[in-house]
């Protein structure tokens, strides 16, 4: 019961950071247009905090359906969002092998951890 309890929290995580993710770098997007010139320099950096700021709410969400293992479910809901993006960029033969995208995957991983411990130890609301 308890390991269908964690997958099934890992896996609405997985989806709620994938969805905050596309709705993120949707706006996101739409507020680089509206600035007009963007440095190329910056997007790197962008999409990756954007990236952990979705595993960070993906991880929270696992954490508060899971209610235990934050560090554990919140780090595998993160490690979803960036095995997608891999895959992604696999496929569209933009992956390059540089220290970017293991800070990336570093970062990704970490929040959703740090996601899933903030979701965890959440107080109720009386």
């Amino acid at each position: 019961m308890e390991m269908n309890k964690n997958i099934k929290g890992i896996i609405i995580g997985g989806v709620a950071e994938i969805i905050a993710c596309i709705l993120l770098f949707l706006l996101t997007a739409f507020a680089l247009t509206k600035a007009g010139y963007i440095p190329d320099s910056i997007i790197s950096t962008l999409t990756t905090v954007l990236s952990a700021a979705s595993c960070l709410i993906g991880g929270f969400i696992t954490g508060r359906l899971v209610k235990s293992s934050g560090m554990l479910t919140g780090a595998a809901t993160g490690f979803i969002l960036l095995f997608i993006q891999l895959l992604i960029s696999l496929i569209s033969g933009e992956l390059s092998p540089t220290v970017m995208i293991i800070i990336k995957a570093a970062a990704m991983i970490l929040s959703g951890a740090i996601g899933g411990i903030f979701g965890v130890n959440k107080k109720e609301k009386i």
